[in-house]
């Protein structure tokens, strides 16, 4: 690390209030890989969406669940009774988990055209104030 890459972590860490707390977080998904492959969107500012292709998967063959700070998306289908003449398709059982902030909400998932779809964003923190007696 050079003493320019320092300066500019420095200043990012304590003077740049423009970032969200998912900036940082996205670099350690890209670790995440394989089937089933997905996509993270950006709707807003906080607000983002993980988008993961499931062709052949139904809701009831997925589980999204937040844990601890991790987010775990479980899914498996049971094909077995089809005759198959030729799978292009993959429906392996898959099993992912990704790291989320303190601050994450999950806000909501949904199976939409072969695409399993979560809305996630910050919670909101209820600023209050507090009058301190000086003795």
């Amino acid at each position: 690390m050079t003493s320019f890459d320092l300066i500019n972590s420095v200043h990012k860490q304590f003077f740049d209030k423009g970032l969200d707390i998912f900036d940082g977080v996205f670099d350690s998904w890209s670790k995440v890989t394989g089937f089933p492959f997905w996509n993270v969107v950006k709707y807003s500012k906080g607000k983002y969406g993980l988008e993961l292709g499931l062709a052949g998967f139904k809701k009831e063959n997925v589980l999204v669940e937040v844990n601890d700070g991790v987010l775990t998306i479980e899914g498996k289908v049971d094909d077995s009774a089809v005759d198959y003449v030729q799978k292009g398709l993959s429906t392996k059982s898959f099993f992912k988990q990704f790291s989320l902030p303190n601050e994450a909400i999950v806000d909501e998932a949904k199976m939409e055209d072969g695409m399993l779809k979560i809305q996630f964003g910050i919670k909101e923190v209820e600023k209050t104030s507090k009058k301190v007696d000086i003795k």
